[in-house]
């Protein structure tokens, strides 16, 4: 007999993993909220056991005691062997505070200041050709590309880096926690931030690889593996954050037409809707921890050594710090407040990057006619820590045009 969807429910809540092919985005935010409801801790036998914290102030609180809840084990688990850390999140102080700072130039203000232009002239250069043709797939047409341009613009990633990361990118994300090691997919990325590395050497300039490649740390050159570690991680997050960020905002707005006009006459309400996407559809739905000592919270005590998975999802639909959690509400106030860039030292170094990119789509739709889902997207998790569309297909609508025949 065929599992009903109340049946899957009540299994993974009781032995949560959000690697099962059964965890389908759609049992995710059922799931992820009976499981914060249930209990302050709960603990899953899946992977050789977990536990799990769902709940807004105790994800905060975790996220603020990286001295208890350590990164320096790697945030994603399971993980194939061989895979280099990711950069600055897979580590703790002091290594954190050094790779930290090696990272941050390109995410500075200034720096994103300078940028900004690019970034708008790049969303126009991709709207205006959809807009022509009167349809798109705003996933693959704009979110993809824009994300992986802006990336390009930000670090100094070659064109054709541009074009392989994202196959390289989804190719280590069904593999990862799968694999035993990760020779199955970490040799052809690694061959790409050799052929990065080698360029920015051979052709230096006023960019960032260029700079970093060069960069000393006490006197000393910065070892290889250290800049793998942070070229692959900008490569991987800098353009996946983005565009489910993107993704998930792209698809609300097209199911709702009301919205996207008062954007175009309320340019004020951005800012907040860019928030409350954020808080609403968290980029990624968990990471994870290891604790050095033991810890109770709620009269639960997680033993020393023990993984701990931050569902962030659950934390940001919290009703006891957002009333009615599941509504998309810009007007709510405290959107702002959510946990999906993290908190603490490990909060997410390109927020404003991926920021500013939301603020520049939505400033250049609101100049656009109206475009509305001609089917309902298919989505997928990519390894249980985020959701991927298959593509969002809208259509735009034909624009007004005054007794000149022109725009009106």
């Amino acid at each position: 007999m065929r599992a009903t969807q109340e049946d899957v429910v009540a299994r993974l809540v009781r032995e949560f993993d959000y690697h099962d092919p059964e965890y389908t985005p759609e049992v995710a935010e059922i799931v992820n909220s009976e499981i914060r409801e249930r209990a302050a801790v709960t603990y899953s036998p899946a992977h050789g056991g977990f536990w799990v914290l769902s709940r807004y102030e105790d994800v905060k609180a975790a996220l603020r005691d990286y001295e208890t809840f350590s990164s320096g084990s790697g945030v994603h688990f399971p993980r194939a062997a061989g895979m280099p850390k990711f950069s600055p999140i897979d580590y703790d102080p002091p290594e954190h505070r050094v790779i930290r700072k090696l990272m941050a130039p390109p995410m500075e203000r200034e720096a994103l200041r300078r940028l900004e232009p690019a970034a708008a002239r790049l969303v126009a250069d991709l709207v205006d050709p959809l807009v022509r043709k009167g349809e798109a797939d705003l996933f693959t047409q704009l979110a993809q590309p824009l994300s992986i341009g802006v990336l390009g613009l930000a670090i100094g990633l070659s064109d054709a880096a541009q074009h392989r990361i994202r196959d390289l990118t989804r190719s280590m994300w069904k593999r990862l926690s799968r694999d035993s090691d990760a020779e199955g997919f970490w040799p052809a990325f690694r061959s790409l931030l050799s052929e990065e590395i080698r360029r920015a050497r051979e052709k230096p300039g006023d960019y960032y690889l260029s700079h970093l490649v060069n960069a000393r740390v006490d006197g000393e050159p910065i070892s290889e593996d250290m800049l793998y570690s942070i070229i692959v991680s900008y490569c991987v997050a800098g353009h996946d954050n983005p565009m489910n960020s993107a993704s998930r905002l792209l698809w609300y707005l097209a199911g709702h037409p009301e919205l996207q006009e008062r954007l175009r006459t309320e340019p004020e309400l951005r800012t907040a809707v860019v928030e409350e996407s954020l808080r609403r559809w968290c980029p990624a739905d968990r990471l994870t921890r290891v604790t050095t000592r033991d810890v109770t919270i709620d009269g639960v005590t997680i033993p020393a050594g023990s993984r701990v998975v931050l569902l962030f999802d659950a934390a940001n639909r919290d009703p006891a710090k957002f009333p009615a959690p599941d509504e998309f509400d810009p007007g709510r106030g405290n959107s702002h407040h959510h946990l999906s860039f993290g908190f603490g030292i490990h909060h997410c170094i390109g927020a404003q990057l991926s920021r500013m990119e939301l603020r520049a789509t939505l400033d250049e739709l609101a100049r656009r006619p109206a475009y509305v889902l001609t089917e309902e997207p298919r989505r997928h998790f990519e390894n249980g820590r985020h959701i991927v569309f298959s593509g969002i297909r809208v259509r735009f609508e034909a624009p007004d045009t005054g007794p000149d025949g022109q725009e009106g």
